[in-house]
């Protein structure tokens, strides 16, 4: 098979012996342009990683913080309620509990996922960036 190079476009060309007929490559499989897009893919997935295990941690400290947090409200409560003598007050202490504890977990469940929404736009951002770039280039190598 007979190859030609044209360094000018960096396309190179085959022809088939047994019809002559001369067949452009498809610029993107060239070893060069391979191993630029590698490296280059390699990086936004590198960044895209980044991104997710540091949002990771974001969603561990959150939720780490609300759960000692509820555990302190959770023994305040339990500690008064020891020490409540009167039915009435039990009653009210323990609706009042139940109220914040309800609207402590919805608040935290927003938090949560408005935070894993930020996480997963930070982290595919990165692919989506690459994969505009890798459209560009088929169309460019395509004209």
């Amino acid at each position: 098979m007979a190859k030609t190079t044209d360094t000018s476009s960096k396309t190179s060309t085959a022809s088939s012996p047994a019809t002559g007929i001369e067949i452009a490559r498809f610029p993107l499989f060239d070893p060069a342009d391979i191993s630029k897009n590698s490296s280059h893919n390699l990086e936004v997935a590198t960044r895209a990683a980044r991104a997710y295990f540091n949002g990771a941690v974001r969603l561990n400290r959150e939720m780490t913080e609300f759960i000692s947090t509820r555990f302190r409200k959770d023994f305040e409560t339990a500690r008064t309620l020891m020490t409540i003598k009167d039915g009435d007050a039990a009653l009210q202490t323990q609706a009042d509990f139940i109220e914040e504890t309800l609207r402590d977990y919805a608040d935290e469940t927003s938090k949560m996922l408005n935070l894993a929404a930020d996480i997963a736009q930070e982290t595919l951002g990165h692919a989506e960036e690459r994969a505009g770039q890798a459209a560009a280039l088929t169309r460019k190598g395509a004209e």
